[in-house]
């Protein structure tokens, strides 16, 4: 009867969650498309009616970077341990690709080898993580955090490297970020005995 209970309370709050990521993904929205309209017009007076050409794509490139954090974020209120392992694994293969194309294409030994690092340890971590293993956990945890704010910060360079657009280049550190939350939300199941 309790397990009953608390299935039915988990599943009411997790579509209370996802009705407030939805609405806060919609206002957010609404709100740069407002605002975007403010800075490209001041952005037309300085420099001509051409920068005007660049507002439909960082209003789709907003749309996605609020679209994948926010449907991230309901599918972590639901499987937090899934989602909080899924995404390092995607990102740690995702690394080793990139790793393969830095070294083939501009041949940075530094680049190729944390590359290979992060594509190494976080499907590793993860890995571990998932047979209940408290160290792989904390550290798959930490390597979220700090890698979301390092890309974060990196985001800049990164769109001005890859030549994609900055909410774009801030979609995996989002990601990141959600992957933290939703490992900190199972840390019940690594409570040492």
């Amino acid at each position: 009867m309790t397990e009953r209970m608390s299935e039915r309370n988990q599943s009411k709050t997790a579509i209370q969650i996802a009705g407030m990521v939805i609405i806060f993904c919609a206002l957010a929205n609404v709100a740069f498309y407002f605002l975007s309209d403010l800075y490209f017009d001041d952005r037309a007076r300085r420099y001509g009616p051409g920068v005007l050409i660049a507002i439909p794509g960082v209003r789709v490139a907003f749309g996605v970077f609020t679209g994948a954090i926010g449907l991230m974020s309901i599918l972590a209120a639901l499987a937090p341990r899934w989602v909080g392992h899924g995404i390092p694994t995607a990102t740690g293969l995702t690394a080793l690709v990139a790793a393969y194309g830095a070294w083939t294409t501009i041949g940075n030994g530094t680049l190729t080898v944390v590359l290979v690092l992060v594509g190494i340890l976080l499907p590793a971590l993860a890995w571990l993580s998932l047979h209940k293993s408290r160290a792989a956990w904390s550290m798959l945890l930490s390597m979220c955090a700090v890698l979301g704010l390092m890309l974060m910060f990196g985001a800049p360079k990164v769109r001005s490297l890859v030549g994609i657009g900055l909410w774009t280049a801030l979609i995996l550190p989002g990601l990141l970020a959600v992957a933290a939350i939703a490992l900190a939300m199972v840390h019940r199941d690594y409570t040492e005995a």
